[in-house]
């Protein structure tokens, strides 16, 4: 990879990119309230089934098709994949998420890039809006998909250090042995046919059914 392609990968992973991820957890607030996630070992082992059995068979599958449609200019397949997407989230509060992180980050992109694609969805999602900055940026798709899915750890790792509460070595050997299965599961999502996207991650959806409602909490619905 480019030197200037590595750093634009690094720049759209970055934790501090002004798209408001941060403020979610994604159920993992509801899962340590319900003492779920106590502590290092099973705050991992909710992350990486999340992973395996969410991502790895929803978001990147979708995510890859998304880059592949950015780059061959498919308008129409750009489109079905973000709605087919957003159709997928079980719950308000995960389908809120997408969307307001989606439009922040396409604001993010409008202000730095030329890049008239932008207009090309209504309601973008942060899978659509993360594709397209890989796209411009000729990341390549499996380096974006290594981005994609290493922002989405990072963000989990850290809202659980600040709600379990971990420490930050605690944290970090999570990290550690995360990124051992993200090549792994980009493998999978590739063989993924287009009939076997899904997921069926119930005490997610009900973990962020109940944040919705939940009294005390640190991160947004």
């Amino acid at each position: 990879m480019k030197a200037e392609s590595l750093l634009g990968l690094l720049h759209i992973s970055s934790p501090s990119l002004p798209v408001g991820a941060f403020a979610y957890s994604q159920g993992l607030e509801t899962a340590i309230d319900r003492g779920w996630c106590t502590d290092e070992e099973s705050t991992g082992r909710w992350i990486y089934e999340l992973l395996k059995q969410g991502i790895a068979t929803l978001d990147l599958p979708v995510f890859l098709r998304l880059y592949r449609s950015w780059a061959t200019q498919d308008r129409d397949a750009v489109n079905q994949w973000n709605a087919e997407l957003l159709a997928f989230r079980e719950t308000k509060e995960l389908y809120d998420e997408d969307c307001q992180v989606g439009r922040a980050f396409a604001v993010w992109h409008r202000s730095l890039y030329d890049d008239e694609r932008i207009d090309w969805l209504s309601q973008p999602t942060v899978a659509a809006m993360y594709a397209l900055a890989g796209v411009y940026n000729d990341l390549g798709e499996e380096a974006a998909a290594l981005g994609f899915l290493w922002s989405w750890c990072e963000n989990q790792v850290a809202s659980a250090a600040k709600a379990v509460p971990l420490g930050q070595t605690a944290a970090q050997r999570i990290l550690q042995k995360l990124i051992a299965t993200i090549e792994p599961v980009i493998h999978h999502s590739v063989s993924i046919q287009d009939h076997e996207i899904g997921n069926s991650l119930h005490h997610y959806a009900m973990a962020s059914a109940w944040h919705e409602q939940q009294y005390s909490r640190l991160f947004r619905s």
